[in-house]
Parts: C-alpha cells; sequence; structure tokens
C-alpha cells in the first residue's frame, strides 16, 4: 500500500511539472515584430537613369541599406519613403523578395509615398543583412526645370540627385498595360495638342507574338494635368470614323476634323504566355497621317528632342551674349577710371569666341559613373535577388 502510495505521489508531480512546463510555455510572449525605418539603415541612394525626364516617364531609384548588428526576423518590417518630389509608379504593387536560390525571404509593396518590405524566417539568427533596392517612381508635380530628389540617410545625412523635368510636346504617343487575361490593353493618344487636323488617319501595326483582338473605343479626351487626362463619355461612334482591321492591326480614319485630343483604346492578344513575366517588352507602332503630311510616334520623339537641342542651343548663345557683354561694360569702367584725360573716350574692341552648343540631353554629373562592383564580405557571403531586389548577407 505504501508504495502505491509513493507511485501516486510521484505521477502526480510528474503531472504538476508538466502543467508548470506549459504554463511557463504559455507565459513567455512571442517576439514582438519590429518595424525599422529604412533611412536609419540607408548608406547610399540616387536616380539611376535621365537625367531628362517627360512627366510620364519612369524614374528609377536605387537604395543601398546595411543593416551591421542589426537582426531582421520573421515579421519585421523595413519602411522606405520615397522623396518628396516623387511617387510610387504603380501603387498597390506586390513582389517576392527571393535569394539567389529562389527562396523567398520577404515580401514588398510598393505605394505612392514608398515600399514596405516584410521579411519571413529566412534570416533568423543572421546579422550583416545588406539590401539594394531599385524601385520604379514617376515625378509628382507638373512644373518643369531642374529639380532636387533628396534622399535621406543614415546618421540624418541626406544624397540629392538631379533630374530635369521636360515638356512632352509629341502630338502622338502609344502605351500598352499588360491585363491579368493575357491580353494587352493599348492607347494611342492622338493630336494630344489639341490642333486643328484634317483628314486624320490612323494606321497601327502590332509587334510579335501578338493577335489583333477586333473591336476599338475612340473617345475624345482632355488634359487633367500634365500626364492624366479623362475620356469623354459617350464614346464616339461609328458614324465618327472608319476602322479596317488586318493581321497586323488596323487603320482608321476619322470623317471629320479633329480640334482636340482623342484616346484609341484596343486589345491584342498574347500569343506566347511563358514571355509575359520574362521582363520581354511588347511593341507596337503607330503612324498618323492628316492634311498636312505624317507623324510617327518614333518621329514625335526625334522631333521633340531636335526642338530641345534648338532652344538649348538659343539659350546658350544669349547666355554667353549677355556674360559678354557685361565684360565689355566692365572693361569701358575700368578704362574710364584709369585713363589720364576724362574727356577722351577709348575705343572698346569685343572679340566674341566660338559658340558652342550645349546640349542639355547630356547627363549630370550624379549619372557619370563607373558600373558598380560588388564584393563578398568574408564568411558566408550569399547575393541575393528578387528582380529588382538585391540582397547581400553574411552569417
Amino acid at each position: 500500500m505504501r508504495k502505491i502510495h509513493q507511485g501516486w505521489r510521484i505521477l502526480i508531480g510528474l503531472i504538476g511539472l508538466l502543467g508548470i512546463l506549459i504554463i511557463s510555455q504559455w507565459a513567455v510572449p512571442a517576439q514582438a515584430a519590429t518595424n525599422y525605418n529604412g533611412a536609419n539603415f540607408t548608406t547610399a541612394a540616387k536616380v539611376t537613369n535621365g537625367p531628362d525626364f517627360k512627366h510620364a516617364d519612369t524614374i528609377d531609384i536605387q537604395y543601398h541599406l546595411d543593416f551591421g548588428t542589426t537582426p531582421l526576423h520573421n515579421g519585421d518590417t523595413i519602411t522606405l519613403d520615397f522623396p518628396e518630389n516623387l511617387r510610387g509608379k504603380t501603387p498597390g504593387d506586390t513582389f517576392d523578395v527571393t535569394d539567389e536560390s529562389g527562396e523567398v525571404i520577404g515580401k514588398a509593396v510598393a505605394s505612392d509615398t514608398g515600399v514596405v518590405i516584410t521579411m519571413n524566417d529566412a534570416l533568423e539568427e543572421k546579422i550583416n543583412a545588406k539590401l539594394t533596392l531599385n524601385l520604379a517612381t514617376k515625378y509628382r508635380y507638373d512644373d518643369t526645370g531642374e529639380k532636387d530628389v533628396v534622399f535621406p540617410l543614415e546618421n540624418n545625412g541626406s544624397s540629392t540627385s538631379t533630374i530635369n523635368m521636360v515638356a512632352n510636346e509629341a502630338n502622338l504617343s502609344k502605351n500598352g498595360t499588360i491585363q491579368d487575361d493575357g491580353t494587352i490593353k493599348w492607347t494611342i493618344l492622338v493630336n494630344r495638342k489639341n490642333l486643328h487636323l484634317k483628314n486624320v488617319e490612323i494606321s497601327d501595326t502590332i509587334g510579335d507574338h501578338q493577335e489583333m483582338i477586333h473591336g476599338v473605343t475612340v473617345s475624345k479626351a482632355y488634359w487633367t494635368s500634365a500626364t492624366g487626362y479623362k475620356r469623354e463619355k459617350p464614346a464616339m461612334t461609328a458614324d465618327d470614323y472608319q476602322v479596317t482591321y488586318h493581321d497586323q492591326g488596323f487603320d482608321l480614319t476619322f470623317n471629320d476634323d479633329l480640334d482636340q485630343m482623342v484616346a484609341i483604346d484596343y486589345y491584342t492578344k498574347i500569343t506566347d504566355p511563358s514571355l509575359i513575366d520574362s521582363g520581354y517588352k511588347f511593341r507596337n507602332n503607330a503612324e498618323m497621317t492628316w492634311g498636312g503630311g505624317t507623324s510617327t510616334d518614333a518621329e514625335e520623339a526625334a522631333r521633340e528632342e531636335a526642338e530641345d537641342k534648338e532652344e538649348a542651343a538659343k539659350e546658350a548663345e544669349a547666355a554667353a551674349a549677355k556674360k559678354q557683354a557685361a565684360k565689355a561694360k566692365q572693361t569701358a569702367a575700368k578704362a574710364k577710371q584709369t585713363t589720364a584725360k576724362p574727356k577722351t573716350t577709348a575705343k572698346a574692341t569685343a572679340t566674341q569666341s566660338a559658340g558652342r552648343t550645349v546640349n542639355h540631353n547630356r547627363k549630370l554629373p550624379q549619372t557619370d559613373e563607373a558600373p558598380v562592383a560588388w564584393a563578398t564580405l568574408s564568411g558566408l557571403g550569399l547575393l541575393l535577388a528578387v528582380g529588382s531586389v538585391r540582397v547581400l548577407r553574411r552569417h
């Protein structure tokens, strides 16, 4: 009987010990996730393309972050704010952060004002994580001219890139967006400058790996900002234009003169779905013919570039003339002060040096740089990449 009582006491003791262990596990709180301000770990940041941009152009930016001895845990987030005058190109865009083997180590979500990366447990118990982010943005405002893009850095520092915003003078443009169903929505903007054009005809030729889907929507449109526009409703009808479809696209003729912008929307089907996520660039070519001549989107871009160069040359010539006039004025004043005969006016001779054309399309200093060299640190070094995201870490 005594042995039975002892056995019960041992059993009860074990059960009590097990209960204490279970309760203690419950009592230990799970490690709370930390939201890191990416600026506190940003060692460098810059604009990587340009420097000249139209308001619809993509401005590529790059961040380098170094977390040093700060570990990154499952659920931790890293928030990076865009510079004040830039905005996210595609707010809501979500993409995986993966290492070189394809393992997902986090997920990033872009917004209008920045990007947030949420880490998983792949970097648990690891330090010295280094992160390189390449992100797509657009200029936030409608003004033009040179603008400073200021990036906050660690230790209250900052890095500044200079971009030049120029007006888009093209009268014809085209844009395509891949849809979830494997099609591409194309939009041609005709008569962007709201000119009075007669006998307007549009000829569109689709590129490789696409099939034309019959059916276009033609709408009068108006600008709401430097890059934004709205289509008027209802859309134009078949009484306003004639369209002929063929295997490589379509031809469209307007029945009446145009005096405002028109948006032509249509779709093509992607014939090789494997190209959608491969980085392949689907292309299309649009041409506008009117009573006075023809214009392709490529020709419009070339004409615009030539006009920019001509304007730059005029500005440079005016600046040189102004500088020369000021110099001549200073020389005359000096001669007047030093002459021994106050009533005698000395003749001034001004020799203009050979002029030169200033091309504002030249890269600004911050973009004239050598290719980036990568080096792994001692120990275990891994280069991680996610499309536009690269991470370098070691134990």
